[in-house]
């Protein structure tokens, strides 16, 4: 029997971030057992999803992670930029659709040796 392999859809967004992560993980997901139309939606919401997250990144470099408030009744205050909570959002979310997906990294399978025991 051929080893045929499995064609990969082409992504569905024009973007090159986009199509990046697309092709990056789409194999993975097409040669799954349990392939279903279904998991190319979900791969394209965690393909977005990071591109997303990197567009946080930037911003957060560019504005940084805090920002002065004008004050109120408390007078100014540092406080912590809105987009660090989105990006642990995001973050949370990419580990969800990527464990959703069978795409997260699995512990090595290898038997390891029993330690040996010397107390005799």
């Amino acid at each position: 029997m051929e080893n045929i392999e499995t064609p990969i859809p082409e992504s569905p967004d024009n973007c090159p971030d986009f199509t990046k992560y697309w092709n990056k993980f789409c194999k993975d997901v097409v040669e799954r057992d349990n392939f279903k139309d279904g998991h190319l939606e979900q791969l394209a919401i965690l393909c977005t999803l990071y591109v997303d997250y990197y567009i946080i990144v930037k911003q957060l470099q560019t504005d940084g992670m805090t920002f002065e408030s004008d004050g109120g009744r408390n007078g100014p205050q540092t406080k912590l930029h809105p987009l660090v909570a989105e990006k642990k959002n995001i973050l949370a979310e990419i580990r969800q659709y990527s464990k959703l997906l069978g795409l997260v990294l699995k512990e090595d399978k290898q038997v390891k040796a029993e330690p040996v025991d010397n107390w005799d």
